[in-house]
């Protein structure tokens, strides 16, 4: 994939993940439900870093 592609799909994977934890958080009242969606954001926002950096 090329970066314009691979930049998009970082940013969605970030909004859908940034919104489930939210939603997790806020419905279930549960932190250790909420934690993969934390880490899953964590992974999107350091490659989509590390993709920009590297433009």
């Amino acid at each position: 994939m090329n970066e314009s592609r691979l930049r998009s799909v970082y940013v969605v994977g970030i909004m859908a993940s940034a919104y489930a934890f939210w939603y997790v958080l806020t419905s279930i009242d549960s932190i250790l439900y909420a934690i993969p969606f934390a880490l899953a954001t964590a992974v999107f926002v350091l490659r989509l870093r590390t993709l920009t950096s590297d433009s």
